[in-house]
C-alpha cells in the first residue's frame, strides 16, 4: 500500500491568528474524514497549541499534517505539531496536569491539549524552545487492533513562504517485510516543480516493486517531460536489516542507531529528468534501533540529530517537527521524512 501526505504552515504571532488556527485546524480535521466531536477537539487543541505559542513563546508556528492513503497497519487521521524558539518548558508533567497554568489563565493549555487528542508528544529540552505533536485516528477505538507497526513514519511537507503548492513531494510504499520511501525535489518552485516532484511519487506507486536502480530509471525517463527533480529512494528490508539506496541530486539521507554516529547516504550527482551521472545503488546496515531521515535542501546540510539529546526517543512525526524547526533554511520548499524503527 501507498501512503503519502502533505502539510500546511501557520504562523501564530499575535491573538488574532488563533482564530485563523482554529479555522483551518476544523477544515483539515473535516477533510480527513473525522466526525463533529473529534472535529471540534482538533479545533479547540489547535486553538490551546496557538494561544501558548503567544503566551509562553512569544509566536511559532503550527503545522498540520494529514495522511491521504494509509496502509493497514497505520491510523488514518491527522496530526498538529507546534514549534517555537522560546524557553522551553520547566516543569513538564506540572504544566500537563489540567487546570494548571504559569500565566493566570483557566490552564486549559497542556492538559487539555492531552485529553484531546488521540496521543500527545512533547520534546522541550531546557532553553531550545518546545515542540508539540497532537495525534488523531478516524478510526473506530473499538474496532480490533491492528497488527504491530514495526515502522513509524513522520514527515513535514512545507511550500517555500509565499508559495501556494510545495515543489518537493514524498511517498512511501509498504510491503510485507520491505519498506520503500522516496523524496523528490522539483526543480524550481510552485505549480512545476510539483509537477515534476509528483510525477516521481506516482511511479513509485507504479513500479515500486522494482530494483531500486530500475525504479530511479523509470522516474528519469518519466521526468524528461519535466523541468527534471532531485530524487532518492531508500529501501529498508526488515527481514534482512539492511537498506538499499540510489540517488540523483541533492536529496540528504542518513542513517542514525546501532551506537555509531549518523552515517549519510550517497547519491549521485545530476537531475532526474535532465541527466544522472553513473548511478549507482549502495547497501547500508539497518540496526534495530535504526532511524532514516531524508531531507530536500530547503533544510541545512547540518540537519541531524546529533546535538538533539533524547530527540530520538520521541514519535518519528515529532522528529521530523523538530529537524524542520531547527535547520529549516526558510527561503526553500522544505521537506523531511522520519523512518524510525519501533
Amino acid at each position: 500500500m501507498m501512503a503519502v501526505s502533505e502539510s500546511v504552515r501557520l504562523v501564530v504571532k499575535e491573538q488574532s491568528q488563533t482564530a485563523e488556527a482554529r479555522r483551518v485546524a476544523r477544515a483539515w480535521a473535516v477533510r480527513a474524514g473525522m466526525d463533529t466531536v473529534l472535529t471540534e477537539q482538533v479545533a479547540i487543541v489547535a486553538t490551546e497549541a496557538a494561544t501558548n505559542l503567544i503566551k509562553h513563546a512569544g509566536g511559532g508556528e503550527v503545522l498540520l499534517n494529514t495522511t491521504l492513503e494509509i496502509d493497514p497497519d497505520t491510523q488514518p487521521g491527522l496530526e498538529l505539531l507546534s514549534l517555537d524558539h522560546g524557553p522551553g518548558i520547566a516543569n513538564l508533567e506540572q504544566c500537563l496536569r489540567d487546570g494548571f497554568s504559569t500565566s493566570g489563565s483557566p490552564g486549559q493549555g497542556l492538559g487539555a491539549i492531552r485529553r484531546l487528542s488521540t496521543s500527545c508528544d512533547i520534546y522541550s529540552p531546557a532553553g531550545r524552545g518546545a515542540a508539540l505533536l497532537a495525534r488523531w485516528r478516524v478510526t473506530d477505538p473499538h474496532a480490533a487492533p491492528q497488527p504491530e507497526q514495526r515502522l513509524e513514519v513522520g514527515a513535514v511537507n512545507i511550500s517555500k513562504p509565499g508559495q501556494d503548492v510545495c515543489g518537493d513531494s514524498w511517498g512511501i510504499l509498504r510491503a510485507p517485510g520491505v519498506c520503500t520511501i522516496m523524496v523528490a525535489d522539483g526543480l524550481g518552485h510552485g505549480p512545476d516543480a510539483r509537477v515534476a516532484s509528483s510525477t516521481a511519487i506516482r511511479l513509485l506507486h507504479q513500479y515500486g516493486g522494482l530494483q531500486i536502480l530500475e525504479l530511479l530509471d523509470r522516474v528519469h525517463l518519466a521526468l524528461r517531460s519535466t523541468r527534471g527533480a532531485a530524487v532518492a529512494i531508500a529501501r529498508i528490508d526488515l527481514l534482512n536489516g539492511a537498506v538499499t539506496f540510489a540517488g540523483a541530486g541533492n536529496i540528504s539521507a542518513q542513517i542514525s542507531g546501532g551506537g555509531s554516529p549518523a552515517r549519510h547516504l550517497v547519491s549521485s550527482n545530476g537531475t532526474a529528468g535532465v541527466e544522472i551521472h553513473k548511478p549507482r545503488e549502495f547497501s547500508y546496515p539497518w540496526p534495530r534501533d535504526a532511524i532514516l531521515i531524508m531531507n530536500s535542501d530547503g533544510l541545512s546540510a547540518k540537519t541531524g540529530m546529533e546535538k538533539q539529546v533524547g530527540l530520538a526517543s520521541r514519535h518519528a512525526s515529532l522528529i521530523a517537527g523538530v529537524l524542520y524547526r531547527d535547520f529549516n533554511r526558510g527561503n526553500d520548499d522544505s521537506t523531511v521524512v522520519v523512518v524510525k524503527a519501533v
